[in-house]
């Protein structure tokens, strides 16, 4: 059987890995591949290859350049190894734009997509996320496994487990800052007070071999041990022992299927513009929701047309402790989440807000406006820096501003894809939502010494949390023009498949990646199963 998989970020990686130990299945990949610049790879190496303390300062400070922030107080767009490559136009962008302030960087052209950059969060939906979706986390727990254990994983035995179960034999994760311990020490103590009040605090669960890890600062610009899973990882080790054929420089704009089934996908050739055909049994589309959702729209004319796209708005939450850090730094550090409070509404985890919280980095220092920086305002800002622990949290996609993409009119031009607009428009519940979010959390704020600084918790701009989808979701009645069945399939498709979060019927508050990868390894494994 041949398949191809269109993509190569983590809803590829899944299909790749549920499939790669069927001998019979011929597996393709059509990818742009966009890659990290060549010196930064050499300075990477060599990086690698010693101690923290032998690393060469030229190299050090081409990789681990801190992004420059649009707008004071604004979280900028994050680079990894000092490289914007993941957001780079491969002419996956070309045609998209967005109104006001929405994002506009919705589709990576890179090998191994956004999970380049992304968080490295890992934890199962809870089962409360699961009453709207047509399937249980019963059946989705089997592929929760199977990804955790294909990929580094680092996470610890806490409170959080009675909603998101541990699921496997994790790595033990790196030794967390001074407040991190003190924050987690403090729940100990005052768990009934705590809980009272709806808030879970446990550690974080990562995509990361922490018992490796060298506690150099580095993981918010690029780890230089690659000890942080990205989706390339799977393919490189996928491609090293010939169980994949991987075609890069190509960007995918029809996919069509016959009455017999068979399935023919046509790219364009970057470098050459020329239109190349592939042909299948079956094809996997894992572009991301917004990609997929245009390869889509072009080849079943789906265009002229608005589609609901749904998201789990991010939102940034700083908070200070009355104890201060003794030293600002993140030198001997390790700088990803470190911890997460749950902040929950109900019983089963449906109705709640997740706040991933992150320790001091210089990031944080670099995002200031520069005067903040110079004498005689500099004590007083290292002085509150030493307190501030960063909250990157998110409210479900019910309760978050509605996205719509407008797309274009069908593309005259062979080898393009239709426009599209991203959009938003207010929705009444968010502004209670996320009030409700910061009165727990202020009541939680003493016993945990970790308090919301009023006024100052900011929604990021629509499309921004990259925690989205829905445009086909899977529905209980099947396949319509903006439903796919449990499948991935949508409108008169039986061999076409969509992987990624497109298919996401909601986007709970709770972390993204791996449920779009223990669906996609699902849907991966069920079709070929009944082929």
């Amino acid at each position: 059987m041949d398949v191809v998989i269109v993509g190569s970020g983590p809803s590829a990686a899944a299909v790749a890995l549920a499939l790669q130990h069927m001998p019979d299945v011929a597996i393709t990949i059509l990818d742009l591949g966009g890659q990290l610049e060549q010196e930064r790879v050499v300075a990477r190496t060599a990086m690698a290859e010693s101690r923290p303390q032998q690393w060469n300062q030229a190299d050090l400070q081409l990789l681990s350049a801190p992004p420059k922030s649009a707008a004071p107080g604004k979280i900028p767009t994050k680079q990894i190894y000092g490289s914007n490559f993941p957001f780079e136009n491969l002419g996956q962008l070309d045609d998209i734009d967005a109104a006001e302030l929405a994002n506009d960087l919705v589709v990576s052209g890179a090998y191994g997509g956004f999970s380049n950059t992304w968080g490295a969060q890992v934890m199962p939906y809870s089962t409360g996320t699961f009453r709207d979706w047509p399937i249980t986390r019963q059946e989705l727990e089997p592929h929760y496994r199977q990804i955790l254990t294909q990929i580094p994983y680092s996470a610890e035995s806490d409170d959080l487990e009675e909603v998101f179960p541990l699921m496997g034999r994790p790595d033990r994760l790196p030794k967390v800052t001074a407040r991190t311990s003190a924050v987690l020490n403090r729940y100990e103590r005052h768990r009934i007070a705590v809980r009272r009040h709806g808030v879970t605090a446990g550690h974080a669960r990562l995509a990361l071999r922490g018992s490796s890890c060298e506690l150099c600062g580095l993981c918010m610009t690029g780890c230089p041990y690659e000890l942080i899973y990205t989706a390339s990882q799977t393919f490189d080790d996928l491609r090293a022992h010939g169980r994949v054929n991987y075609h890069s420089g190509l960007k995918v704009y029809r996919v069509e299927e016959d009455d017999s089934g068979a399935v023919a996908v046509h790219a364009t050739e970057v470098a050459t513009g020329r239109t190349v055909t592939f042909r299948a049994d079956r094809v996997f589309l894992g572009a991301g929701a917004i990609g997929t959702t245009r390869i889509v729209a072009g080849s079943l004319g789906l265009t002229d047309r608005k589609i609901d796209l749904v998201e789990s708005v991010q939102f940034m939450m700083p908070l200070l402790s009355l104890r201060p850090m003794r030293e600002l730094t993140q030198d001997g550090e390790f700088t990803l989440n470190q911890f997460n409070l749950f902040v929950t509404f109900d019983s089963d985890g449906r109705d709640a807000a997740l706040i991933h919280c992150y320790p001091y980095n210089d990031i944080m220092l670099n995002s200031l406006p520069a005067f903040l920086m110079k004498p005689p305002i500099e004590p007083i800002t290292s002085a509150g820096l030493r307190r501030l622990t960063v909250g990157l949290g998110y409210l479900p996609s019910w309760d978050s501003p509605f996205v719509e993409l407008e797309v274009g009119p069908q593309p005259l031009n062979e080898g393009a894809l239709p426009s599209v607009r991203v959009t938003s428009r207010p929705n009444e519940a968010t502004g209670p939502a996320l009030q409700r979010v910061i009165r727990r959390l202020r009541r939680t704020g003493r016993p945990l010494d970790l308090h919301p600084i009023p006024g100052q918790t900011k929604l990021s701009a629509a499309a921004k949390s990259y925690h989205y989808g829905g445009t086909f979701a899977m529905s209980r009645q099947g396949p319509g023009e903006f439903t796919s069945d449990t499948l991935g399939r949508v409108g008169p498709w039986r061999n076409v498949h969509l992987v990624d979060g497109s298919v996401f019927p909601t986007v709970p508050a709770t972390t993204f990646t791996l449920t779009v990868m223990a669906n996609a390894h699902r849907i991966a494994t069920r079709a070929l199963e009944g082929a």
